[in-house]
């Protein structure tokens, strides 16, 4: 089973979760954050030496299955020749709105995306520093800020926040990698609207220390 760990309720509204890392059932820990009011974030990637893979096209579809498509985000990582692959598979299911990776975020790929009513949101790496105006590939109708290189464990880049507070100002922006209790308020901070979270707030409750899932405990956000 999956439980969230209690800091959550400090950032009502502003927290997503992200089930790429969750322990036990995918679909379980999506059930969970959506019975607790928060967003659903989903990677869908190729498996990395190391790493998980990211969530299946069978789990999207048993996630969309149970909770609101506008609830929920999808983020390819991998090259244009990968989303164009996964990407018409994705939009039948009609999500809230789909992360393109820079390299391939054309105005093409995000009117598909438009079209399937969702928003079509830009994710940034390293491919702007926040200085100066972006060039974006095309108009965006959103920007995910990575704090660490998409599809890796590294540390979480808090110079990243340049580009948040650079993009703050035009554009919805959320940021993914590495955010946890102490991270998420110098996001916010910096103007980002809402926040993904994994490993941090996503727990397993079969874990003696962990809080009971929020379906059988009294809410408090």
């Amino acid at each position: 089973m999956t439980a969230l760990a209690p800091w959550h309720n400090d950032f009502p509204g502003s927290l997503a979760g992200s089930v790429y890392a969750a322990p036990g059932s995918r679909v379980v820990a999506a059930q969970t954050l959506a019975e607790a009011g928060l967003d659903v974030h989903i990677d869908v990637m190729a498996a990395s030496e190391g790493l998980p893979a990211g969530v299946s096209l069978a789990e999207l579809q048993m996630i969309s299955a149970v909770v609101e498509r506008t609830r929920i985000g999808v983020h390819l990582i991998g090259s244009p020749d990968f989303v164009d692959a996964v990407l018409p598979k994705i939009l039948p299911l009609r999500p809230g709105a789909v992360f393109l990776p820079w390299q391939a975020f054309t105005e093409e790929r995000a009117d598909a995306v438009r079209a399937a009513d969702g928003a079509a949101w830009i994710a940034v790496w390293q491919e702007w520093d926040g200085h100066g105006t972006p060039s974006w590939p095309a108009a965006p109708d959103g920007v995910l800020v990575m704090l660490i290189q998409p599809g890796t464990r590294d540390k979480c880049s808090l110079g990243q926040l340049n580009v948040v507070e650079a993009c703050a100002a035009e554009l919805p922006v959320a940021v993914d990698g590495g955010v946890t209790e102490a991270v998420a308020p110098l996001c916010l901070s910096a103007g980002a609207q809402f926040l993904v979270v994994g490993r941090s707030l996503l727990l397993d409750a079969s874990d003696s220390d962990a809080p009971q899932p929020l379906s059988t405990q009294r809410r408090t956000s």
